[in-house]
C-alpha cells in the first residue's frame, strides 16, 4: 500500500468516524430529551430520513397534532317559534291594523305612546 493510499483510506475513516459520531450524538439527542411527540415529529420533519421512517412517524404523530372531532353540546337552550305562514301573518296583522283604525282618534293617540295633538308645524311647542 502506497502512501497516497494510505492517507486516503485514513481520510475515509476519519470521515466515517465523525459521521458516526455524528449519529450516535443525534440517536442520543432523540432518546434523550424529548418526549414521545417530539421524537415522532424530529423524525418525520427530518428529510435525510427513509420515506417509510417519516410516514410512520407522521401516521404515529397525527392523533396526537389533529384532536379527534366530537360532537359538541349547544350553548344554549334554543327552541324555535312557530313559523305561521306568510299568508296567515298577514291576514292577522291586516285584521290588527282595520281594529285600530276603526278606534276613534283620540282612543288611538292614548294607544301609541308619545304622540299627541299638534299643529304639524313640526315644532314641539305650541305657543307659535
Amino acid at each position: 500500500m502506497t502512501d497516497p493510499e494510505k492517507a486516503e483510506y485514513e481520510r475515509v475513516i476519519g470521515l466515517l468516524t465523525a459521521k458516526v459520531e455524528e449519529l450516535l450524538a443525534a440517536n442520543e439527542r432523540l432518546t434523550s430529551e424529548l418526549t414521545a411527540h417530539q421524537t415522532l415529529k424530529a423524525l418525520y420533519s427530518d428529510s435525510t430520513q427513509p420515506a417509510m421512517v417519516r410516514l410512520r412517524a407522521a401516521q404515529a404523530a397525527l392523533n396526537v397534532e389533529s384532536p379527534a372531532l366530537k360532537p359538541v353540546e349547544p350553548p344554549l337552550d334554543l327552541v324555535a317559534e312557530p313559523i305561521i305562514p306568510l299568508a296567515e301573518l298577514v291576514a292577522i296583522r291586516r285584521k290588527r291594523a282595520d281594529e285600530l283604525l276603526a278606534l276613534p282618534l283620540s282612543e288611538r293617540e292614548r294607544l301609541v305612546r308619545g304622540v299627541g295633538r299638534d299643529d304639524g308645524n313640526g315644532s314641539d311647542d305650541s305657543s307659535d
